[in-house]
């Protein structure tokens, strides 16, 4: 039974990155920092996630959800050391809620979405604890996308 929740749980969690990857995707370089949450591209999709399952399901806890900017060599994609100001990995992390939890790396607002957009990854951390005992398996979903040219 319990691999059968479990998979049942980690499928919630693919769609439920599917959903946010199209988001972010369509909403490109959004942001308006100037209204209440949700008020970037990023926010928007783990609302959008959050309704259609990233914190619906009691079988799995998020605990963490990754927004990369992503480089493609020769076909290959590694995440971007640069990033604005700094040359620190630019990654946003939010917690399911879509809080923010560490500065934000990547501003929605410099992304690329013109006739060379760029490249992104979502990653959902998630958890799920054995119906019987306390043995808890820690998983993730990677999802690896482009951003979408806007009208």
């Amino acid at each position: 039974m319990n691999a059968g929740f479990y998979l049942y749980g980690a499928n919630a969690m693919q769609y439920a990155a599917d959903i946010g990857v199209a988001t972010i995707a369509a909403e490109g370089n959004y942001d308006n920092t100037g209204i209440p949450q949700p008020n970037n591209a990023d926010t928007v999709a783990i609302a959008r996630m959050d309704s259609d399952g990233l914190i619906s399901t009691p079988l799995v806890k998020v605990t963490e959800v990754d927004i990369y900017k992503e480089t493609v060599n020769s076909g290959v994609f590694s995440d971007a050391t640069t990033c604005g100001a700094g040359s620190s990995l630019c990654e946003n992390i939010y917690a399911a809620n879509g809080t923010l939890m560490s500065g934000l790396m990547w501003s929605p607002a410099v992304r690329n979405v013109g006739p060379t957009p760029d490249y992104a990854k979502l990653v959902i951390h998630f958890q799920y604890t054995l119906l019987i005992g306390t043995t808890t398996f820690m998983s993730t979903t990677i999802n690896l996308f482009r951003l979408e040219p806007q009208q």
